[in-house]
């Protein structure tokens, strides 16, 4: 009988307190029970671009002599756990060179004179 009476007046105020709350600060029922029974929400999972450009800044804050887009690659790989590429073997040239530029003809170009003809 004593323990009946606890546990009703127990759950009375746990009722009441929960009222209280939900109330006063605008939040909804879900919110008021989360924060009764100590619901901790998960962290915001980091985006792919966001863990390279991490990986990556802490690479050349080590070293920056080494291959750090490789590295933070092949880290951030193995974290998110997205599939391997194949790395391409073998490497490209690229040539930068200036191209003469062909002077008009002057024959093309009709000469203008001054008396109209």
């Amino acid at each position: 009988m004593i323990v009946s009476r606890k546990v009703s007046g127990f759950t009375a105020i746990l009722v009441f307190v929960a009222a209280l709350a939900g109330c006063s600060n605008k939040q909804s029922a879900l919110d008021v029970s989360r924060m009764l029974f100590g619901y901790i929400e998960p962290p915001k999972a980091e985006s792919v671009m966001d863990s390279l450009r991490r990986e990556y800044n802490r690479c050349l804050a080590i070293d920056s002599n080494r291959d750090c887009v490789q590295i933070a690659y092949d880290q951030v790989r193995v974290t998110q756990g997205l599939d391997p590429k194949p790395i391409p073997k073998g490497y490209v040239v690229i040539v930068q060179e200036e191209m003469e530029k062909v002077p008009e003809r002057a024959t093309d170009v009709e000469p203008v004179t001054d008396d109209g003809q």
